[in-house]
């Protein structure tokens, strides 16, 4: 209570002076309280204000949550062989495209596992169908080379999904069954990249038998 009558002591003069300026008590021709003075406040705090709404909405990058940038093919893991040409076009697959499109539009756990499962098996028919192709256009070493390459994945196969399910596990977490889910599509998807690289040694034109 003593501090506001302390304030209402200094306030009430402020205004008993305005009051009196503004009744046209002058001094040498100029008012007793400089108008530029009241303007300069009043502007500095507007400033703050103005500046904000004046500046360029691109001058800070806004970035949204699920979608991919220019330079990213988004949430995917990138796709790194020992061919440029191959790693760019392999960006441009129309299964990721649709991936993340439908990624955007999952929310919960259950709906991000089923997506990740979905796509686990589109990759793994992706990868059945660039191995039928290439094997049917490569001849000899290559050939020879291709297949035993293969072979060594499908034996290998239950031994790292079961892997990939143990580290998901370990890991805890009510986001465990996300993880397992995604590392297996990412499993597959991998699959399948190596061997469309494969394949594209073969045929730079191929396409996938995703529609």
């Amino acid at each position: 209570m003593n501090h506001w009558k302390k304030l209402c002591i200094p306030l009430a003069a402020a205004v008993t002076i305005a009051a009196f300026a503004g009744c046209g008590a002058v001094k040498g021709g100029e008012s007793s309280v400089p108008a530029s003075g009241l303007g300069e406040s009043s502007q500095a705090e507007s400033r703050p204000a103005s500046s904000a709404q004046s500046e360029p909405a691109g001058s800070v990058p806004v970035v949204t949550p699920n979608e991919p940038s220019e330079s990213q093919p988004g949430p995917v893991i990138d796709i790194e062989t020992d061919s440029p040409e191959f790693n760019a076009l392999f960006k441009k697959n129309p299964i990721d495209k649709q991936y993340i499109a439908e990624s955007n539009k999952a929310f919960s756990n259950v709906e991000m596992v089923n997506l990740s499962n979905k796509y686990a098996g589109i990759w793994e028919k992706e990868a059945a169908s660039a191995y039928d192709k290439v094997t049917k256009l490569a001849t000899g070493d290559a050939l020879s080379k291709i297949k035993a390459e293969q072979a060594a994945w499908v034996n290998g196969k239950t031994e790292a999904l079961k892997k990939i399910s143990d580290e998901a596990q370990a890991a805890g977490g009510t986001m465990a069954q996300v993880n397992a889910a995604s590392a297996t599509m990412d499993y597959y998807r991998s699959r399948a990249a190596q061997i469309y690289r494969q394949l594209y040694s073969f045929d730079q034109n191929y396409t996938y038998a995703f529609k």
